[in-house]
């Protein structure tokens, strides 16, 4: 019981810190760098392989008002998209066609706040969807 609560506390701690060091708006689709947050209250990261990599850059899509913004973005190869639940409600992200090997982060699993990454180093065009509500969808340029 005691490591149960001090888990929930360290918990707590870690996502009013993660919430006090936000993260810049203006996203685009030319790459953002940066070292972005993850949320203590669901942070996944999965890596597709492929041959080679090492692009090393970070766009960031935000989910908000039921779409992924920006919608469509560009990475390189060996480039990562961290997606962030800024909703009030569950999403997920799932790729929906295109090059490479499958990714999901979990059907609904993403609660506000949370991000999940993924690395993508076969280039070509992939769309992705939230599987909890139709119509929200996104591609990724890999290059």
């Amino acid at each position: 019981m005691n490591r149960w609560l001090a888990l929930l506390a360290s918990t707590a701690y870690l996502a009013l810190v993660a919430a006090g060091c936000g993260g810049g708006g203006g996203n685009n689709n030319s790459g953002n760098t940066g070292g972005g947050t993850t949320s203590a209250q669901q942070s996944t990261q999965t890596t597709s392989s492929s041959s080679g990599g090492g692009g090393g850059k970070t766009v960031k899509v935000v989910m908000k008002n039921i779409q992924f913004s920006p919608k469509d973005v560009t990475v390189t190869k060996g480039g990562t998209v961290e997606w962030t639940n800024d909703d009030s409600v569950s999403h997920d992200v799932t790729k929906s066609g295109g090059p490479g090997p499958q990714f999901a982060s979990g059907t609904g699993n993403l609660q506000q706040g949370a991000t999940y990454k993924q690395t993508f180093n076969t280039p070509g065009k992939i769309t992705y969807v939230c599987t909890v509500h139709p119509g929200m969808e996104g591609t990724i340029t890999v290059k």
